[in-house]
């Protein structure tokens, strides 16, 4: 997923059509613009232990402002651990709590989610308050022909209260700490 992501994005100069297109469902991001775009961007989640690696970290404006894009790339692979697997200790269940506190969710209500897509979506939200950015966007940019793991974001979509019922969308906007939050899956097709 990395070499696909990493061809794509470099190929285009810019939004690559599949996110440009998912952009264009939501009339506030149609006329988003890119302004820069950083690979393996580390975001300190606030807690001990690791930071968030997001595969692509992106800077765009428009009329509304700075947006922050928090881009995680798949091609099959899964997104890793249920939260209920992964939280073992007692530094899982802190940066857990963390987590969920800024997502507005209750923890316990959090074991059946990827644990992946809890920190990703908050690297996106903690990016956008860091830049004082009005807007963030945490967007899954698939190189799947089957869209795999489709299913398991469209569940942390309906826990978030913002569901994503099929690809190529994005949610209807959520506030977050003072950040409008939208999250979103792009299907594209792998290189040949």
């Amino acid at each position: 997923s990395a070499y696909e992501l990493a061809h794509s994005w470099q190929a285009s100069g810019g939004f690559p059509p599949a996110i440009a297109s998912v952009l264009a469902t939501d009339p506030e991001l149609r006329k988003l613009k890119f302004l820069d775009g950083l690979f393996e961007r580390a975001v300190d989640l606030s807690t001990p232990g690791a930071p968030s690696q997001t595969d692509l970290m992106v800077l765009a404006t428009n009329e509304h402002g700075l947006c922050v894009i928090a881009i995680e790339g798949k091609a099959r692979e899964p997104f890793g651990d249920l939260v209920q697997e992964w939280n073992k200790t007692t530094g899982t269940q802190r940066r857990l709590q963390s987590l969920a506190a800024t997502l507005t969710l209750a923890p316990e209500a959090c074991g059946n989610l990827r644990y992946q897509l809890l920190h990703r979506t908050c690297s996106a939200i903690y990016e956008a308050q860091r830049y004082m950015a009005r807007s963030a966007l945490m967007i899954v940019h698939s190189f799947s022909p089957n869209n795999e793991s489709f299913v398991d974001f469209a569940r942390f979509a309906i826990a978030l209260n913002m569901p994503v019922e099929e690809c190529n969308k994005l949610s209807a906007p959520r506030e977050f700490g003072g950040v409008t939050l939208r999250i979103g899956w792009a299907s594209d097709l792998p290189r040949e």
